[in-house]
């Protein structure tokens, strides 16, 4: 009983919406699963994601997930570690972390909301994010970027988009604080 509950939880990223709209959240809420279980159940998510080594459309579709189940949890002993994980994985393509960066600014936004990320965290998150857009804005402009095989999105093959994705991005954190 509690495997199939685990096995909805992990299908839908812990998501109740997600189960509700597929038809199945009534069957994980029959389950009676409490949220210790869950907490228990989003860390062993969390820890096989930060020790695989997924690439591509995986890695981010996974990131999302287990971004969205932390939330602003600075209790967590992997918030830090999945806010940085775009900018500091070394096996993910440039295209990859591109597409990661907005949900580790969600997860930020959402810990800057709750007042339990402070001004300094945020420049220091700053700091690291202007020294990635110089490395990729380079490999932009060199032809030098790396993406993955699985991605066919055209507008990253051109340096101006990059540039104003990336510009794009950096206005919406330093916002955050604004």
């Amino acid at each position: 009983m509690t495997e199939r509950a685990k096995e909805l939880f992990l299908k839908y990223n812990g998501n109740r919406f997600h189960m509700d709209r597929e038809g199945e959240g009534g069957e994980y809420e029959s389950y009676h699963i409490s949220r210790e279980t869950e907490k228990m159940w989003t860390e062993e998510l969390i820890s096989s994601f930060l020790t695989s080594d997924m690439c591509g459309k995986e890695a981010f579709r996974t990131y999302a997930a287990v971004t969205e189940l932390l939330k602003a949890d600075r209790q967590n002993k992997h918030w830090n570690t999945l806010l940085y994980y775009p900018l500091r994985t070394k096996c993910l393509d440039d295209v990859t972390i591109l597409y990661m960066l907005p949900d580790s600014f969600r997860m930020a936004e959402k810990a800057v909301n709750k007042n339990c990320f402070s001004k300094g965290e945020a420049d220091a998150y700053l700091h690291e994010l202007e020294r990635y857009t110089r490395l990729v804005r380079g490999r932009a402009e060199n032809g030098t970027m790396t993406r993955a095989s699985d991605y066919v999105m055209q507008e990253f093959s051109d340096p101006a988009y990059i540039a104003d994705y990336l510009s794009s991005l950096k206005r919406k954190w330093t916002g955050l604080f604004h």
